[in-house]
């Protein structure tokens, strides 16, 4: 099982990969726009669906933040989020 921080960076990453797929859409023009926006709207709900299930305290299960900042002990029981710990 991975940290909480390697699932948040990855679902970062697969966010950043919607980003581009709406990117791509936007410079694409025409019936292709269509499809480039659905595919990274698909992606973009796929990585806050990972984030939310992945992003959790590896002792209490809470829910931690998920904006760019350290999160190394968890607001609600106050243990570390590293797993090993």
């Amino acid at each position: 099982m991975k940290g909480p921080k390697i699932n948040r960076i990855i679902g970062y990453v697969i966010f950043l990969a919607a980003c581009i797929f709406f990117i791509m859409g936007t410079v694409s023009g025409g019936p292709l726009m269509i499809v480039f926006y659905i595919i990274g709207g698909v992606i973009a709900a796929a990585s806050v669906v990972w984030m939310i299930m992945k992003v959790r305290c590896p002792h209490c299960g809470t829910l931690l933040h998920l904006k760019l900042y350290n999160i190394d002990r968890c607001p609600v029981c106050g243990k570390s989020t590293d797993p090993e710990d």
